[in-house]
């Protein structure tokens, strides 16, 4: 690891896991919430730029899972 890296990961484990939890899950569940609330706004409006844009993200997203749950 590089001097920022390593000098980042001291700090964040500086930071008690209480906190870190908190903050990791309130920040995961703005986000959640905030994706449903505006797909839920304008699920009636999909245009076909943001169903690709979609499609490429999911598709992302399901190749980091994949390759993440193969062990080695």
């Amino acid at each position: 690891m590089g001097k920022l890296s390593t000098y980042l990961l001291k700090v964040w484990l500086a930071i008690p896991r209480w906190f870190r939890m908190f903050t990791l899950s309130a920040i995961i569940i703005y986000v959640l919430w905030s994706l449903f609330i505006n797909g839920v706004k304008n699920i009636f409006r999909l245009s076909l730029s943001s169903l690709i844009v979609s499609l490429i993200a999911s598709g992302i997203i399901l190749m980091i899972f994949n390759k993440s749950s193969v062990k080695k």
